[in-house]
């Protein structure tokens, strides 16, 4: 009979403590890191924007024509550059996406052979290897952002419009604008579960037919759905068990996370304050040089603090994609076979030669 998703949450846990201390590799712990970051299997990266928010209500204006004003950052600047930037970080930001989720497609292959071998290749060699099959992944996860994305403008453009409307007519909106956002708030709730829900199960089920079985990523659906039929309950208690192992993960690692964003935010932050004193007692003021200098630094430190905070969610990505094969070996016997090798037979020994009497004695 098939483990259920409860029963396989041992050997998750035995895999994860195998790959990552058995022996400690630090190399593995790095590339499994980045990993982490390319494919988004971070349990609590959000959990610093508190923290940045704290910090940044410890700046008070004082209202003065110097450095350290805030509103300086738009005194002076042409409102034509202002739009241009800002146009600029729009398409910035969209071609950042297309990036990622190249990157994270084919990555999503490399860390599924990383976990299912307990051990991290260089990631020349797997991207060689894998990029045929995460391009088509790739597509097909572009087509569903690009989906999602329509949908959510459908749902929530009719109910903006006349928001902004009475907005510019210097208008408080009408209790019936916001008594219409309710339900499609609701709608919007579901339909933002059913995209989670299709895209778990595709990096942890449809990924690895994928890998195994060389199939496309419309047919891996198709050999999963059928599967997904047959066991309608056990897989229903699987994602059950994922969103209360993912609570749990959640809280420990946010905690873990914040301490480790601290090292780099507290050195961060002394810096900036010693240099925005320094700037201020040189006379500088706000230009489009002193601007870029700062973005690029805050650019810098986002950096450093996204690199800790894999670092310590090393677990995480190897616990959860492991809990996921343990659960789909037990229905899909190719996995099984990876993860369960059977043990080589010991060769045979040569068989000794027929026992011969010694010869007779002579009379």
């Amino acid at each position: 009979m098939a483990k259920s998703a409860v029963d396989v949450i041992g050997s998750a846990f035995e895999h994860t403590k195998q790959q990552l201390t058995q022996p400690f590799r630090f190399g593995q712990w790095t590339r499994l890191a980045v990993l982490a970051l390319a494919t988004g299997e971070l349990s609590s990266g959000g959990g610093c924007n508190n923290t940045w928010g704290r910090l940044g209500s410890l700046a008070k204006p004082n209202h003065s024509q110097n450095f350290g004003d805030p509103t300086d950052l738009l005194r002076g600047i042409n409102p034509a550059l202002i739009g241009s930037l800002v146009l600029l970080a729009v398409v910035s930001g969209l071609i950042l996406m297309l990036i990622w989720i190249y990157v994270s497609s084919i990555s999503r292959f490399i860390l599924f052979e990383s976990v299912l071998r307990k051990h991290s290749d260089s990631f020349g060699a797997g991207w060689n290897r894998w990029h045929s099959r995460g391009m088509s992944y790739f597509w097909w996860q572009l087509g569903l952002a690009i989906l999602g994305l329509g949908v959510m403008a459908v749902l929530l453009v009719p109910l903006l419009l006349p928001l902004l409307a009475a907005t510019r007519a210097h208008q408080q909106p009408g209790p019936g604008i916001l008594l219409a956002f309710l339900p499609m708030l609701l709608i919007f709730g579901i339909f933002s579960l059913v995209m989670l829900c299709i895209a778990v199960l595709a990096k942890d089920f449809v990924v690895p037919l994928m890998a195994l079985e060389g199939l496309g990523v419309l047919e891996g659906w198709r050999r999963l759905l059928a599967m997904m039929k047959v066991e309608k309950g056990s897989y229903a208690g699987y994602v059950g068990m994922k969103v209360v192992l993912a609570i749990g993960a959640g809280i420990l690692f946010t905690i873990l996370s914040t301490i480790a964003a601290m090292f780099v935010i507290i050195p961060a932050g002394i810096v900036a304050v010693v240099l925005v004193i320094a700037a201020k007692g040189a006379g500088l003021a706000w230009n489009p040089v002193t601007i870029t200098a700062a973005i690029v630094a805050g650019t810098i430190v986002i950096v450093l603090m996204l690199c800790m905070i894999a670092f310590v969610n090393v677990p995480v990505a190897v616990f959860f994609p492991a809990y996921a094969m343990y659960f789909f070996a037990e229905r899909f016997p190719a996995l099984h076979a990876r993860l369960y090798p059977a043990a080589q037979p010991l060769p045979h020994a040569p068989e000794a030669p027929p026992f011969s009497p010694p010869p007779e004695p002579i009379g």
